[in-house]
């Protein structure tokens, strides 16, 4: 009876979390967790400016400021292998965007008027959305891996 209820809680937090991935925002002006700086670039050369430095796990952090988009500013980090693990998006003032925008809130983790949190995709090959803002309305949003090493 025990592995049943064990089998059980584990289908349902499988299904919940696909059902959440098929719902949740997955990019932010084309550029998502994974993708590569190269093409990061390419996307926000485009409507932007931007630069940034290399850091000490081999990786990078670019901040760019936006002309053409809902966005006035997107901040990421890569990893050592030229892969984007986190993403800052600030929304341009006066274009909030509402919360629903990016996702089902029945579906969020958590969610309350001024933050929504959705975990997407299951343990290391995930990857958590928030959205941040005042009365439902975000100003801020982050894509955040959940693809991190061990701890040994």
């Amino acid at each position: 009876m025990k592995h049943r209820v064990g089998s059980l809680l584990v289908l349902l937090v499988l299904t919940a979390t696909a059902y959440a991935q098929e719902t949740a925002v997955r990019s932010l002006n084309g550029i998502g967790i994974g993708t590569s700086v190269e093409d990061a670039r390419s996307i926000l050369g485009r409507i932007g400016t931007g630069g940034g430095r290399d850091t000490r796990d081999g990786g990078r952090k670019e901040a760019w400021t936006l002309k053409e988009s809902d966005f006035v500013s997107i901040a990421f980090k890569s990893n050592g292998a030229g892969r984007i693990v986190w993403i800052s998006a600030f929304v341009r003032p006066g274009k909030e965007v509402e919360f629903t925008k990016f996702g089902e809130l029945a579906k969020a983790t958590s969610w309350s008027t001024s933050q929504a949190i959705w975990n997407v995709g299951n343990g290391r090959s995930g990857y958590r959305l928030v959205v941040k803002g005042i009365e439902g309305r975000a100003n801020v949003v982050y894509l955040l891996s959940l693809d991190f090493p061990e701890i040994k």
